[in-house]
């Protein structure tokens, strides 16, 4: 089991050579450097142990540099928590503090680096699952199991990235291959067109992952974790029939998956515990450093101002009596001003392996369906799931009379309970065109004035000098 938690030296060597292997390939797509010593691709995946690192190396890299905010290192969650109205940010050096002021007022620059890395890592991602899918589709040297396994989640990565892509940024290009004379002139592709390749990855991956996990505790997709994303992706494409089907499936396998009552067990280590909320986690890269969340929310000391403190309006927007409030957010008191900050994660720079990153959780899929069945005319069913929510958190029921009621009291409840996790406030507010009024109001509080194109990234203008195909979103210069 050395492998799954990523100790063995001798191992992280392997995948990082597999990694350098895949990446060495796409300099003029993502302008990677090229490795030396590079051995032939087919080489690595006709052998199932390399193969398998390939895969492993996916998940290794998103966690990768305990202190860099890439796309699955915490770094959508800050952006776009900045983005829209759960932080704000303190400290950090000056070019990172003015970088972080453009995120925070909504006024970012094609040059700002901080949204550009956000899709060349995606883009790197994307790189290496195609790279596997292209070398292992019709491999006759793995077993049709280790086969379908290593498809399905390369299809599974290649989704989720697409998945955040179009959300931060729009139209993005849909490159499906590692030929980068084509991908690196590829236009962008419009919106649906994206989400058509994420749910048909999607639905394969749904196909070839086991239902059962492959390792101890949670920390490779299964089946069950490619049907969250399916989920979701449903929900924001409005297909509330297959959204409510799809969230459905999860909740019913509830030996596998239900609610943690405690909501301190919800961040747990699905290796350490039986943490039945979890559907996918992240293993940590840097042992000591659970989460790259962890140690950017959670200050060294009660002494001192934390990195990125929650803002106004999200704490005014908790009820009374909410035990979420009390344990997702803590406060350090510096002089005579309490600096209060995310405390979903409890370890900070020094982790113990109580916790990993958790990417998939079973509320949001309650979230989803109570959404999906609201839409649909089932406003009975949507609150049984609402409340089922509500009822952790120690809060009475909701009664809805309308169905406008209730979508806005769900996603009142989205807010509250999904806050400051994977970017969800900021797409939320995007894909049910509430961001205009909500962050008319909170922009100028943030020194900015908000402007309806700004609900997008711009692309970088690095990418743009590299691909001359490219265009900028409007409002960008």
């Amino acid at each position: 089991m050395s492998a799954i938690y990523f100790t063995n030296r001798k191992w992280i060597d392997c995948f990082c050579l597999v990694f350098l292997v895949i990446a060495g390939g796409c300099k003029k797509f993502v302008q990677i450097p090229p490795a030396p010593n590079l051995i032939v691709t087919s080489q690595v995946f006709s052998d199932s142990a390399d193969a398998d690192a390939a895969v492993l190396g996916l998940y290794f890299y998103m966690t990768y540099g305990p202190t860099t905010l890439l796309p699955y290192n915490g770094g959508i969650t800050v952006y776009s928590g900045l983005s829209a109205d759960e932080l704000y940010p303190t400290t950090g050096s000056a070019v990172g503090r003015a970088l972080e002021k453009e995120l925070y007022t909504n006024a970012i620059l094609p040059t700002n680096n901080l949204a550009g890395g956000q899709w060349q890592a995606c883009y790197q991602f994307i790189y290496q699952a195609n790279a596997v899918i292209e070398n292992l589709t019709g491999s006759t040297t793995l077993s049709s199991s280790a086969h379908d396994q290593l498809i399905g989640e390369a299809r599974f990565v290649r989704a989720m990235m697409y998945f955040n892509l179009v959300n931060l940024f729009g139209a993005v290009p849909y490159c499906t291959s590692t030929n980068y004379e084509i991908n690196a002139v590829m236009p962008r592709t419009p919106v649906d067109s994206v989400y058509r390749g994420i749910i048909s990855d999607l639905l394969q991956a749904q196909r070839m992952l086991p239902d059962k996990y492959v390792t101890a505790g949670r920390v490779r997709p299964n089946s069950y974790t490619a049907s969250a994303l399916l989920s979701r992706a449903y929900l924001y494409q409005k297909d509330w029939v297959n959204a409510e089907i799809t969230a459905t499936r999860i909740i019913n396998n509830s030996g596998t998956y239900k609610l943690m009552n405690n909501l301190n067990e919800v961040f747990l280590s699905s290796l350490s515990s039986p943490n039945m909320e979890a559907i996918w986690q992240l293993i940590p890269a840097y042992p000591g450093f659970e989460t790259t969340e962890g140690y950017s929310f959670v200050p060294g000391s009660t002494g001192i101002i934390p990195n990125y403190v929650i803002s106004d309006f999200l704490l005014s927007a908790f009820e009374a009596g909410d035990q979420r409030k009390t344990s997702w957010i803590n406060a350090n008191t510096v002089g005579r001003q309490s600096y209060s900050y995310p405390y979903k994660y409890k370890r900070g720079r020094d982790g113990d392996g109580v916790e990993l990153y958790m990417v998939f959780r079973v509320a949001e899929q309650y979230l989803i369906r109570a959404e999906a069945r609201a839409k649909q005319g089932k406003p009975d069913e949507a609150m049984a799931d609402l409340n089922s929510i509500r009822n952790r958190a120690g809060l009475p029921p909701v009664s809805a009379g309308t169905t406008e009621e209730l979508l806005s009291a769900i996603y009142h409840e989205r807010q509250i309970e999904l806050f400051c996790e994977w970017g969800h406030r900021w797409y939320d507010l995007k894909r049910t065109e509430r961001v205009n009024t909500v962050m008319s109001v909170v922009t100028p509080s943030k020194g900015g004035i908000w402007d309806p194109n700004w609900q997008l990234y711009p692309i970088s203008q690095t990418e743009l000098n590299q691909n001359h195909f490219l265009t900028q979103n409007p409002g960008y210069h």
